[in-house]
């Protein structure tokens, strides 16, 4: 009697751990906004690497690791102007009326794939967001510069891929740093092309801190003084540029030749086909028909949220 007790203890006891929930945890680093870049780049399939880098971006987000499928992060970021301090919903960015071209890209992952222990493919949802002011002009003698119409906004979501990998680097000592990138056919996803072709992208400065002078109001006010590291497009491929050895009072700076063939944005009014038939006829420019984006993302301390499973 006491034996089947005791047999039947154990097997309750047994019943109890497989039912007891396993804890684990997620983290949720978030970008940092201030120190993190998108580069992006036209180019052309005839040869990418001959790119051309328009602008380079503020980038914010969240970075959700979970601890039961720790092989599969959940990539959440934004794009958007490097003047602007705080990113801009999609409806935000629709409002901006003041804006002559104005443009925010999201990315929201769907599925990710690992590739080695550093390295993920994410595929997922991509999102662009363009408001576009178109200009009109007068030429009287009164003229004093382009008038602006009412703003048209496009927002077009494709279906996008970026490699993600794990950097080891000393540069995010409270966090971590992610390095992305992505290739995207215009033809695909045109209104983009578009879009990051026709932003006049404002330059990066990470770290920006202005103050007013003492000298404010007085006829030779300036303005605040800034200080920060300013982050600035890519070197060119297709030029190269050099100092004259004799510097006068006539030097206006460096010469540039042309090296290599151009890429320059498409006309929006033109079909690919036009496209590909205008760059064959010249051999010095590259029609530019894909866009390339490299983020550089530094995270901050990430925050744990701890969640019960029930063991099996």
């Amino acid at each position: 009697m006491f034996r089947n007790f005791t047999q039947f203890g154990l097997v309750a006891l047994t019943g109890l751990f497989s039912v007891a929930p396993v804890f684990a945890q997620s983290s949720v680093s978030q970008i940092d906004a201030e120190h993190s870049t998108a580069r992006l780049y036209l180019a052309s399939t005839k040869n990418p690497a001959d790119n051309l880098n328009v602008g380079v971006a503020r980038t914010s987000g969240v970075i959700n690791l979970s601890a039961g499928d720790s092989a599969a992060p959940d990539f959440d970021f934004t794009i958007y102007p490097a003047d602007k301090k705080q990113s801009p919903s999609d409806s935000a960015a629709k409002r901006h009326k003041d804006e002559r071209n104005y443009t925010v890209i999201a990315f929201k992952s769907r599925s990710v794939e690992s590739v080695n222990a550093d390295t993920y493919r994410v595929s997922g949802d991509l999102t662009v967001t363009y408001v576009e002011r178109v200009a009109s002009y007068d030429p009287t003698e009164a003229y004093s510069g382009p008038t602006y119409g009412p703003a048209v906004t496009v927002s077009q979501t494709q279906s996008a891929s970026f490699e993600f990998r794990r950097a080891k680097t000393s540069r995010a000592p409270a966090g971590s740093e992610w390095i992305a990138s992505s290739t995207i056919s215009g033809e695909d996803f045109p209104d983009l092309l578009n879009a990051v072709s026709s932003t006049d992208w404002p330059v990066f400065v990470a770290d920006e801190r202005c103050t007013m002078p003492s000298n404010a109001g007085q006829e030779d006010y300036s303005g605040p003084a800034c200080t920060g590291e300013r982050v600035d497009v890519a070197e060119r491929h297709d030029l190269s540029c050099d100092t004259p050895s004799m510097v006068g009072e006539d030097f206006s700076g460096e010469v540039c030749t042309q090296i290599a063939p151009a890429v320059i944005a498409p006309d929006k009014g033109q079909t690919f086909s036009a496209k590909r038939r205008d760059a064959n006829t010249n051999s010095n420019i590259l029609i530019a028909n894909e866009v390339q984006i490299q983020l550089d993302l530094l995270t901050t301390d990430s925050t744990s949220n701890t969640f019960a499973s029930v063991g099996k």
